[in-house]
């Protein structure tokens, strides 16, 4: 997103930017993705803007599935935190944020085994999304803003950063790559759909 933080390149992340560019392609067998979604009272916003629809069209032409918990994108009493909480860039905050989101899901009903929570809330931090790993835990947190890029990629991106992807920041790369900082973006490479395949918030 526009004014996220930039996260180092891994050695393995360089040598697959350079080495493999191949868009279009399917993963031989359909998996599925799970994530939970919660709002803080603080998010402006009744819907999630629609980028968990966006996210959906976009996996799905990759044979991978978005499972959303609950499976719709509006702001209501039932998916909604009341807090004035808005968490700082700091590990406390985060870790509080992702156990509000999983004890949320857990009073929701949500049975999948292990979700990838997003919460669609205000932040002090200045990025239209983040992705911050939280200790002791198996799945990152996903936090969205109420504002973000028009492009919509906003959830897809950081879902990307959930399952180990890091940017791709080339400039001359048309159309931009899903993983690129600025919008608009729209493909995904090989090595970044195999990478979400095996995410540990995937099943099949």
């Amino acid at each position: 997103a526009i004014g996220e933080r930039l996260r180092p390149i891994t050695s393995i992340g360089i040598r697959d930017i350079i080495m493999d560019t191949e868009t279009g392609y399917r993963l031989p067998k359909r998996v599925r993705l799970t994530i939970g979604c919660v709002y803080f009272s603080t998010y402006f916003k009744h819907d999630d803007r629609g980028v968990v629809a966006k996210a959906r069209d976009v996996l799905d032409a990759h044979n991978i599935e978005l499972d959303v918990f609950p499976n719709y994108g509006m702001k209501t009493p039932h998916n909604t935190i009341q807090t004035d909480f808005e968490p700082a860039d700091t590990e406390a905050d985060y870790r509080r944020v992702y156990q509000m989101a999983k004890e949320k899901l857990k009073q929701m009903g949500c049975t999948f085994v292990i979700p990838l929570p997003i919460v669609f809330a205000k932040y002090k931090y200045s990025g239209y999304g983040i992705a911050p790993k939280v200790p002791g835990q198996l799945t990152r947190l996903v936090m969205i803003y109420p504002e973000g890029n028009s492009d919509k990629m906003d959830l897809v991106h950081e879902i990307g950063h959930a399952a180990g992807l890091e940017h791709d920041t080339r400039s001359d790369a048309q159309p931009r790559n899903f993983m690129h900082v600025a919008s608009p973006r729209s493909v995904l490479y090989k090595y970044q759909v195999e990478a979400l395949g095996k995410a540990p918030f995937s099943v099949g």
